[in-house]
């Protein structure tokens, strides 16, 4: 197997179609399914490799750009972090999640963690990376399907379980409720903690293909059910949802889950009102004045847990090498004040901060108040 390194920097230009520059020591190491240049230089204390399964194709593929812009920029703030990330594409959907988490264990068995992007990718890595003694960072993952108490998983995400009580909350004056979302884990963890929560409330639960919404939303039984409300579990496609539905006349409010945050629903006009979970962030933090300036656009919380994610992980390899153990430890109990606000690790590696929500509302994102 061939492996070939480039500098990150290198790495978003390709991904993002345009060159930037920047002063970084880290850098990455990809398998060969990216064309990709080799530096004259390689920076000494890169010494310790960390996985990193990013969607980099398929339909949330805008998402792992995010990411991975985030994670750039935590590098960069970081320039003495002794980590070595090696990107692999965890793409939309576990089929190539399998293939490229096989491929990175087979080359790099000895990898002290990996982060995982997705829920479908956190759930193909974490039975082995388990058994492994791997610590696993789980971003972007809200279902994990997590089955042993002494595993390594460290959960950015607060889980369904954290922000599912916001959004019932809300949904409790509702008294016919419509659950729309793709077919994937995250869609269907997430109906059933509803449904434990809205009992009989819950009138129509569906599934879309995520990359042919248009010929596979059901939109007929949509109409028939008559909701008071539709719930949204979509990710980056939500847009195309939101606009679909109304083209087909239906003029429910709509309610979504932080998932659904993209900048370009501030551009879709059948947007304008559409009510969300998402994390209360600390916007006066640095990293998203950073990103605007260079990317021109607003960071969404995807891009606020990719950063403080990466510069936790490089704190914490700083002072435990690549030892799992050490790793893992690093995280409990931890407590610290980043992009994400305050953030509480409990004693299992899990991350808790305020939700609240939003309303996209005259072309801007909003905080929603009742």
């Amino acid at each position: 197997m061939k492996f070939f390194i480039i500098s990150i920097v290198t790495l978003i230009a390709i991904l993002t179609g345009c060159m930037v520059t920047a002063d970084i020591s880290e850098n990455l190491v990809q398998t060969g399914n990216l064309s990709i240049d080799t530096p004259s230089v390689q920076i000494q204390n890169s010494d310790v490799p960390i996985g990193i399964l990013v969607m980099k194709s398929g339909f949330v593929a805008d998402i792992g750009e995010e990411y991975l812009r985030a994670f750039e920029l935590a590098l960069n703030n970081s320039p003495d972090s002794p980590i070595r990330p090696m990107i692999m594409d965890g793409g939309s959907e576990p089929t190539k999640a399998i293939s490229s988490w096989k491929e990175m264990k087979e080359s790099k068995p000895e990898i002290p963690t990996v982060i995982t992007v997705a829920s479908w990718t956190s759930n193909v890595v974490y039975p082995e990376a388990s058994d492994m003694g791997i610590v696993q960072v789980a971003l972007g993952s809200a279902a994990i399907n997590q089955s042993s108490s002494s595993d390594r998983l460290i959960r950015f995400t607060p889980g369904v379980a954290q922000e599912s009580p916001v959004l019932a909350s809300y949904l409790n004056k509702f008294d016919r409720i419509a659950v729309i979302g793709g077919d994937n884990d995250y869609s269907n963890g997430y109906f059933s903690t509803l449904d434990a929560l809205l009992p009989g409330k819950i009138i129509l639960n569906i599934r879309y293909n995520q990359d042919s919404v248009e010929t596979t939303l059901n939109y007929s039984e949509i109409i028939e059910s008559n909701p008071d409300v539709i719930v949204l579990l979509s990710v980056s496609e939500g847009g195309e949802v939101i606009r679909l539905l109304r083209e087909h006349n239906i003029t429910t409010p709509f309610v979504g889950t932080r998932v659904i945050e993209r900048n370009s629903l501030t551009e879709i006009n059948s947007a304008d009102g559409l009510i969300f979970t998402s994390p209360a962030l600390n916007t006066s933090h640095p990293f998203f004045n950073q990103y605007f300036e260079k990317y021109g656009e607003n960071s969404t919380f995807y891009g606020a847990e990719g950063y403080d994610a990466m510069s936790m992980l490089s704190s914490a390899v700083s002072e435990c090498g690549d030892s799992s153990k050490c790793l893992y430890s690093w995280f409990e109990n931890r407590t610290y004040n980043g992009t994400l606000g305050r953030v509480v690790f409990d004693d299992m590696g899990v991350a808790s901060y305020p939700i609240a929500m939003k309303i996209v509302k005259d072309g801007k994102f909003e905080e929603y108040r009742e």
